[in-house]
């Protein structure tokens, strides 16, 4: 039955609060490194994670022994996530998946990059000036498309690597079919 009410306004930032808090510390602290972009020391990580400094601690060298965060600085112990061990996840879930898969998710991404170029008249974002593109109500929709743009590149990029690394192990594509 229809209701007059407006729908309830939809907090995803509390939501994730909400979901985080129920679960256990580690995995509080999985959440939380996952979000370190920037350096963060164990306090404030434990912080963030509502959990012991020490129960972070503990938590945090356990993902560095695995790769997951690196550990920035010692004095005071910083740690921040490990970007080579998410490449490598992405590149791990790329290279399961057949060569049809592969080639389709490449020309799909080369036919986005394309318009990309024609609709800034550009070969890379990096030679665009968002400025020259938009109004100033329109920029930051502009830098999103830039953004956008810089995003499919990388993924190209990292197919095409996938791509030449089981071309050179012919013994790969027997187990991602």
């Amino acid at each position: 039955m229809p209701t007059d009410r407006p729908p309830e306004e939809f907090d995803l930032a509390a939501g994730f609060e909400t979901d985080l808090e129920s679960e256990p510390a580690d995995e509080r602290v999985y959440r939380v490194s996952l979000q370190l972009y920037d350096p963060a020391g164990v306090s404030a990580i434990a912080e963030r994670a509502s959990c012991a400094p020490d129960t972070a601690r503990r938590h945090l060298e356990r993902l560095a022994d695995i790769g997951v965060v690196e550990a920035v600085s010692e004095s005071p112990l910083t740690y921040a996530r490990n970007e080579s061990y998410f490449e490598w996840r992405r590149r791990n879930r790329l290279e399961k998946q057949s060569q049809t898969e592969l080639r389709d998710r490449l020309a799909e991404l080369t036919t986005r990059e394309a318009a990309f170029r024609e609709r800034f008249d550009a070969e890379s974002p990096a030679a665009v000036d968002a400025v020259d593109h938009a109004d100033y109500d329109d920029l930051d929709d502009i830098w999103l498309a830039l953004s956008e743009w810089h995003t499919v590149r990388e993924q190209i990029e990292r197919l095409e690597a996938v791509r030449r690394d089981r071309d050179s192990d012919p013994s790969v594509e027997e187990n991602a079919a």
